[in-house]
């Protein structure tokens, strides 16, 4: 073998090598995320293990003082005479706000994809996306004072304003009103944000295929079927998977900051009622056992989810 063919030989082996020195320099970047994800995210996992005890918090913080009971915990939890109501009332809250929610961005992206102004196309995409950096904290100020019964109440000045003689009503002081305010609030922060997620897959698709479908005679609405929403399949059943993984799991931050006292028995989901059992009674080990079999239900859910998909569409997340 010849120097030249050796050198030609060992060149790619070495520029394969430099470049994997270069990535491994970029991995540094990575470092400091992983390492926040590891201390909120997986290091709290450990506590879980105070579900298994009856838990004294005066005996050390991580209880090793602490009977251990085994499944009691759960097992008090399945038995108490709200857990049917909360799994029925958390599973009405989330798969009611999937249905109404989960088109919303989709519908936003394929509107804003088919306008023709640029600049007006921006406007609108920034404006609504804006409310997702809202805390739930103000959104939930904000629905209280237009649907107060008070001079202020908006809502209430319209009906008012078409009918004169209507009568105030207090919305959020009827627990009834309760699910339909979680899903206004929710198309209205979120809907923006993710309509990015669907224009970015928009981008993804060859402007090829518009073309040739156009000189065939396509319709709009025929691009859009055979092209633009095959294109987003896989961007859906992502989302879908994440959804359906939430069915246990609705938004603490939205829920708790739109009850109040006179509505919160009729509306407590299982996070919200974690809350109260763990931080405001004190009931740390029953808490943990809740929160730990919502976890364990999630998990379920998203891993079924994950294969059902990949078997009909052949996309998913693991």
């Amino acid at each position: 073998m010849s120097v030249l063919t050796a050198k030609r030989t060992a060149s790619p082996k070495r520029g394969k090598r430099l470049k994997t020195q270069n990535v491994k320099v970029l991995y540094l970047f990575l470092l400091p995320a992983l390492a926040l994800t590891f201390v909120f995210a997986y290091l709290p996992m450990f506590s879980n293990y105070i579900a298994f005890l009856d838990y004294d918090f005066n005996k050390g913080w991580f209880g090793f003082g602490s009977k251990f009971v085994g499944f009691d915990n759960f097992a008090k939890f399945l038995h108490d005479h709200k857990f049917y109501t909360l799994i029925g009332r958390t599973l009405l809250y989330s798969v009611t706000m999937m249905v109404a929610t989960f088109p919303a961005p989709l519908i936003l992206a394929l509107l804003l994809n088919e306008l023709r102004g640029e600049r007006f196309k921006k406007i609108v995409q920034t404006t609504s996306y804006i409310p997702h950096f809202v805390s739930w904290v103000t959104v939930a100020g904000l629905f209280y004072l237009f649907l107060t019964v008070d001079a202020t109440g908006l809502v209430n000045n319209i009906r008012q304003f078409f009918d004169p003689g209507a009568e105030r009503i207090s919305f959020m002081q009827d627990a009834h009103n309760f699910l339909p305010v979680l899903v206004i609030s929710e198309i209205w922060k979120e809907t923006g944000w993710g309509t990015i997620l669907y224009l970015a897959a928009l981008t993804t698709i060859d402007p090829q295929q518009y073309e040739a479908a156009q000189v065939d005679g396509a319709s709009r609405f025929q691009r859009l079927r055979y092209i633009t929403l095959p294109g987003l399949v896989p961007t859906m059943c992502i989302l879908l998977i994440f959804s359906l993984s939430g069915l246990l799991a609705t938004n603490f931050d939205q829920v708790f900051n739109l009850q109040n006292k006179m509505i919160r028995l009729d509306t407590d989901t299982i996070g919200v009622y974690t809350y109260y059992q763990g931080l405001v009674s004190g009931q740390y080990s029953y808490s943990a056992a809740v929160g730990l079999f919502q976890g364990l239900v999630s998990f379920i859910l998203i891993m079924a989810t994950n294969a059902t998909t990949k078997r009909l569409s052949n996309v998913g997340i693991i």
